[in-house]
């Protein structure tokens, strides 16, 4: 266990040879290393593009809520709130003081957006975590639609 993963024919000679005290004999004609399998086994790379971007600004945003900026911010925040434009992975961040402002924060956002590009939000993807939950926020989407 301590020599890695080394191969059988060197394992075999060294168990030949008394190389190492307790190495039993090794006869690797049908054993297999598990990890060394694992190891190279062909993995196919990264795509170049992704099938699931957006085909026009603003079509799908993400959003999420990060909890507790150690050290805080210079403005003593303790979330930030980010989204980001699925078609052109342009990202905006905003930081809070507290996640009760989730909801008028993203109303900041789609106006400012929504005035800069003449597109509209079209969908909004989130983590399903509470602070996109809040009933005003489920009437202001509703509203959206």
């Amino acid at each position: 266990m301590r020599l890695g993963h080394v191969n059988f024919d060197s394992l075999k000679m060294m168990a030949q040879n008394e190389m190492l005290k307790g190495l039993p004999s090794i006869i690797h004609s049908n054993q297999l290393c598990e990890g060394c399998l694992v190891g190279k086994q062909f993995r196919k790379s990264f795509p170049k593009k992704s099938t699931s971007r957006a085909n026009q600004p603003l079509q799908e945003i993400h959003a999420d809520v990060c909890e507790t900026i150690k050290p805080f911010s210079f403005g003593k925040k303790l979330y930030f709130l980010f989204f980001i434009n699925d078609y052109n992975r342009k990202t905006w961040v905003y930081f809070l003081k507290e996640k009760s402002n989730v909801f008028s924060c993203f109303k900041k956002f789609k106006a400012l957006v929504q005035k800069k590009s003449d597109y509209s939000i079209k969908s909004l993807r989130t983590d399903m975590d509470g602070e996109f939950y809040s009933n005003d926020f489920k009437s202001f989407m509703k509203i959206m639609v």
